[in-house]
């Protein structure tokens, strides 16, 4: 029951990315909903540019839970992220679609920007056969970038009494933009929120007590 186990978050204000402290206030959206929810995450990045930028900002406001970032050896680090309740996962890459996290160990799931395919030779190609750039978007990259979202939505709840906050902090995918419709269509119908104290409310709802001890330093 989607409607009851989920929770979609958008920043009111979202960190907007052509600014020059952009990654600056993505750390610090993506830390205050990390405090709200109690640690239980998985940040999934699109670069891995972008998940050391925000790793190294974090390092210098440290959080009280265990921080993991999912490198070459994927295995190694999913073990350890599963074996230390309450922790964080920033990972990217295979893991939008690779791994499984059931129960309380992903109760919040963060998208700091919408997975839209990477530009290349063959897209370019695919590009010409479309009258112009708009009609291409709506055919071939939006119903992309949907079915990788719900690949990643997938990470989050694997079973029916899985709960979750799953936050989409990309700019354009907030009420009133461009690709706020496309995320409501692809994903599960669920209430959709702007304010982190409904993040807090929700989240000590739908957990056990037992859950908000584990991960804490």
């Amino acid at each position: 029951d989607y409607r009851k186990n989920c929770l979609l978050y958008f920043p009111a204000m979202p960190p907007r990315q052509r600014e020059a402290d952009y990654f600056a206030k993505l750390a610090e959206e993506i830390r205050t909903l990390l405090i709200a929810v109690h640690g239980h995450a998985l940040v999934l990045f699109t670069s891995y540019a972008a998940m050391s930028a925000v790793k190294d900002r974090l390092k210098q406001h440290p959080l009280p839970f265990p921080l993991f970032t999912m490198g070459r050896n994927a295995p190694h680090t999913m073990a350890q992220f599963k074996a230390a309740p309450g922790s964080v996962l920033f990972a990217t890459g295979a893991a939008w679609e690779g791994f499984d996290f059931p129960g309380n160990c992903v109760s919040l799931l963060v998208i700091p920007r919408l997975p839209f395919p990477m530009p290349d030779a063959l897209k370019e190609k695919e590009r010409e056969r479309y009258p112009d750039l708009h009609s291409f978007l709506r055919a071939v990259v939006v119903p992309e970038m949907q079915i990788k979202l719900k690949q990643g939505f997938g990470r989050a709840i694997r079973t029916e009494t899985d709960t979750c906050v799953v936050a989409i902090l990309d700019e354009r995918a907030v009420h009133g933009r461009r690709y706020f419709r496309d995320i409501v269509t692809a994903l599960p119908e669920m209430p959709v929120t702007n304010s982190i104290q409904e993040v807090e409310r929700f989240i000590r709802a739908v957990k056990p007590d037992s859950y908000f001890q584990e991960g804490v330093a």
